[in-house]
């Protein structure tokens, strides 16, 4: 399939009636419920993986499953920018956990996980992503229209390892609620219901115009969850 990389150019917008973050506490409370799926990136056929542009000698993205874990590398070229791969079932109510590591040194970036991504028929992919970066900044978007539109904006915390570190995320998408976890500490939640529906998981990652990031991921898992 033909890689879309999407802009990060859309405003920052406080969405939904929760923006919690910082040091507060979830205004809801999720029941985690049957695991849905599990992978370890032991082999390669459990993601999407590939070059992106295909034909290019020095492709921009490559998407790979490699030494027991699922591994982006990606330059952003003329513009912010972030490219992803699928996987999984579909899905609407769930909560995600995997593992990451940054292995690039540049903190300007963005990594995470997208929930109820859905590909029209044009091509176009809409849903939601939980993301950290770098230098200690979470935020939840939307990734629509090739960009990214901020409903829960970027805040910084020291709660996120910074720069060449292992982080593992919790992203909570469960009716309109949408919840970041990272470290196993409760970072932000906001409320939003344009994506009330089933739609697959992605594994992101971005950085800054002319710059680099390479991420890893590992032990995901993903478990059918309701809200209290």
């Amino acid at each position: 399939m033909q890689k879309r990389f999407w802009l990060v150019v859309g405003a920052m917008l406080l969405g939904g009636l929760l923006t919690a973050c910082g040091n507060g506490v979830p205004s809801r409370e999720v029941q985690q419920g049957a695991e849905l799926l599990r992978v370890d990136f032991e082999q390669s056929g459990q993601w999407e993986e590939g070059r992106y542009p295909p034909d290019a000698e020095t492709p921009a993205a490559v998407l790979t499953v490699a030494d027991g874990r699922y591994r982006i590398d990606y330059r952003a070229e003329d513009n912010p920018s972030l490219v992803w791969g699928l996987g999984g079932g579909e899905y609407e109510n769930v909560v995600v956990e995997v593992t990451t590591e940054q292995l690039s040194a540049d903190k300007d970036n963005l990594y995470g996980v997208g929930c109820r991504i859905v590909t029209d028929e044009r091509g176009d992919v809409s849903g939601y992503v939980l993301l950290i970066s770098g230098d200690g900044h979470y935020g939840i978007a939307d990734l629509s229209r090739r960009s990214l539109d901020f409903i829960l904006e970027w805040h910084q915390t020291d709660r996120i390892h910074q720069g060449r570190a292992t982080n593992t995320l919790r992203a909570v998408c469960v009716d309109d609620y949408l919840a970041l976890y990272v470290n196993g500490e409760f970072l932000g939640e906001v409320q939003d219901s344009r994506y009330a529906r089933d739609g697959q998981i992605a594994l992101v990652a971005g950085a800054a115009k002319g710059a680099e990031v390479s991420v890893t991921f590992d032990d995901l898992t993903v478990h059918e969850a309701t809200l209290k």
